[in-house]
């Protein structure tokens, strides 16, 4: 289940505790979000299945494989010796650790399976394949992720006003997100309430344009993100 809040603010703080070196930790929160835009592939993929076939054949499939992670590290590397520049490397290698953080959350936390080694024809794998969860416990799950939205705006809101950077003035842009995602929140409890058949179509259209918005806006924030560099 997609909690894109959550892993970015639990990616940043991971990597504190650990003392990463500060420089890697947008990358890593990057990282830790990237994989849920997957929801794009999901959205096209509604063109031809129904919509559940389509989450199952895009999402938590090869964003979540430890196969990608592998080439997305290899490209990366490429690119660094070709350009000659360290950095990209580590960007890289920041970007992996997320996608590895948030594949690890998501196997803790998701009712549903992941495919951790696609493209192979492996059975997805899953730590809640023995219980059974109701469409109301789903629909909190996909409620809550424009609260974390929110969050994850308040928590970069925060860390600009602490440390002020070159790219504070996104701070303005980073409250009209919050006010989205709250006005988003409420809408859709209300629309679980009615109980209305396209729920979760609505939910993935207003999800893909909120994490989208979420990775630019991790990317705005790198300064303020990396802010330790600076002491």
């Amino acid at each position: 289940m997609p909690q894109s809040g959550i892993h970015a603010v639990l990616s940043f703080r991971l990597g504190q505790s650990i003392n990463i070196k500060s420089k890697l930790l947008p990358p890593i929160v990057f990282g830790a979000i990237l994989p849920d835009i997957d929801y794009i592939a999901v959205a096209l993929g509604m063109i031809y299945y129904p919509i559940n076939i389509s989450e199952q054949l895009f999402h938590r499939t090869f964003l979540h494989s430890f196969f990608t992670l592998l080439i997305i590290y290899l490209i990366f590397g490429l690119i660094s010796e070709w350009k000659n520049d360290h950095e990209i490397k580590q960007i890289g290698k920041g970007i992996v650790i997320g996608m590895l953080s948030h594949i690890v959350l998501d196997t803790l936390l998701s009712f549903k399976g992941i495919h951790l080694l696609w493209p192979l024809p492996l059975k997805e794998f899953s730590l809640w394949s023995n219980f059974n969860f109701s469409n109301q416990v789903y629909k909190l799950m996909y409620i809550m992720e424009f609260f974390l939205f929110r969050w994850y705006a308040w928590f970069l809101i925060k860390k600009n006003i602490a440390h002020p950077n070159r790219n504070s003035g996104f701070i303005k842009y980073l409250n009209y997100w919050k006010k989205i995602q709250t006005f988003l929140f409420i809408t859709f409890i209300i629309i679980s309430f009615i109980n209305y058949h396209y729920f979760k179509i609505l939910f993935i259209f207003a999800y893909i344009p909120s994490i989208a918005i979420s990775l630019w806006a991790t990317y705005m924030n790198f300064d303020a993100l990396a802010y330790k560099l600076k002491k």
